[in-house]
């Protein structure tokens, strides 16, 4: 017998997530990475939270839409922070590309409390033009 570890709402939740047309982000999935720029120290859980030190910049709202309603699977939205003093809450959008190791390679704070990560992954190196081989070989 199979036996899950993961409880019924866990597995909602992952049912819930879109990991790309390929399901290629999955990997990163309850994985958490670090950077520190020399003030604070950021992370990053992909599919659930950001943070700048203990502070909540984000928490996972879903892949940035096209203009066509689409999901763009090249940037990834948290918003729904911890509130700014005077300000909105903190929210991070995460650039997503293509790098030979999972790492977060820059941040920055382009508006006030708005964070901007860049993010290379292994799993943003599928194109849509090798989709378009694959299915040509069938």
């Amino acid at each position: 017998a199979v036996v899950s570890t993961q409880s019924t709402g866990e597995m909602e939740k992952l049912n819930g997530i879109d990991f790309g047309p390929e399901e290629e982000f999955f990997s990163l999935w309850g994985q958490c990475f670090e950077h520190y720029d020399g003030k604070y120290k950021y992370s990053l859980c992909h599919f659930d939270q950001s943070k700048q030190d203990s502070t909540s910049i984000g928490k996972w709202e879903g892949w940035q839409k096209g203009s066509d309603g689409r999901p763009n699977y090249g940037v990834m939205m948290y918003t729904r922070g911890a509130s700014c003093w005077q300000g909105p809450n903190r929210s991070t959008r995460v650039e997503v590309q293509c790098g030979s190791q999972n790492e977060i390679v820059s941040i920055g704070e382009p508006a006030k409390c708005e964070y901007a990560f860049v993010f290379k992954t292994p799993a943003a190196c599928i194109t849509i033009q090798d989709e378009h081989e694959i299915h040509d070989e069938l």
